[in-house]
């Protein structure tokens, strides 16, 4: 699915009124009337049906705003707090909207490697980096990664995967990557 469906919306309704003007046209032919309705019915049941499939892939699609939400949760008492979004969590969900914490301040400088992170002393970082020195893992958060097959319902589903990384600064400057063992947080679960 398209991270930026606003780009997309201009073009629906130009979309539509191709497929209502192929569609008049395929109903007005005199031949084979039973097979160009069944086969209009079951273009639409398959243009529903991608939509189901597109809809559950976009609702696991933005782990940086569960990562977000899921940390102003966690941390909803803490007075002040220093927060770095990293650059996948920023295009992934994060924006001005969930910037909760009244007196937490935000940085999303771009392109800081994880040694560069640990100089700059954040208290909390929202990141694709699951290590980062100095720092211990607070939440993993899953992410869309593709559409697989299962024999159960629904036959085709939004598989998951650690996309982003909660992390804390430690006390001690000891380092706890996140490693599988810590809690995992997504849209469906968070």
């Amino acid at each position: 699915p398209h991270k930026e469906l606003r780009f997309i919306f201009p073009a629906l309704p130009l979309l539509n009124a191709a497929a209502a003007a192929s569609a008049a046209r395929v109903l007005r032919w005199k031949r084979w009337r039973g097979l160009q309705t069944l086969a209009l019915v079951g273009l639409c049941a398959a243009s529903f049906l991608a939509m189901l499939v597109m809809s559950s892939a976009s609702f696991v699609n933005y782990p940086g705003g569960v990562a977000m939400a899921g940390l102003h949760s966690v941390e909803r008492n803490k007075e002040s707090i220093s927060v770095h979004i990293g650059n996948l969590a920023a295009i992934s969900g994060v924006s001005r909207f969930l910037e909760d914490g009244q007196n937490w301040s935000y940085s999303k400088e771009e392109g800081l490697l994880p040694t560069e992170l640990s100089q700059r002393g954040y208290d909390r970082l929202i990141s694709e980096y699951a290590e980062v020195p100095g720092y211990f893992c607070i939440a993993q958060v899953q992410g869309f990664q593709r559409l697989a097959f299962s024999k159960g319902w629904p036959p085709l589903s939004a598989k998951l995967s650690p996309q982003i990384f909660v992390l804390g600064r430690s006390v001690d400057d000891t380092t706890l990557p996140c490693d599988g063992s810590y809690p995992s947080w997504s849209a469906v679960s968070h």
